[in-house]
């Protein structure tokens, strides 16, 4: 699933750029502890429900590491 995605990405948003793969798996990598990070951030200490908590870290992890790989690709 991370290959295809990687693969459509890399086809309709990120052409011609060197070194994607290698920095779309290092993101990948990092995304589930960010996700968790921010999960416990909106969870423990602003006290909003887990399911919204969930969705909204999860969006906010997806943006972040989106923009990360567009900021350092377009270099």
């Amino acid at each position: 699933m991370v290959i295809l995605t990687a693969t459509i990405i890399k086809i309709f948003v990120f052409q011609d750029r060197k070194n994607f793969f290698q920095l779309f798996f290092f993101l990948s990598l990092v995304n589930p502890f960010i996700s968790s990070a921010s999960l416990l951030f909106l969870y423990e200490f602003l006290d909003i429900n887990i399911i919204a908590a969930k969705i909204t870290g999860d969006i906010f992890t997806s943006l972040l590491l989106f923009f990360v790989l567009k900021r350092v690709l377009s270099n």
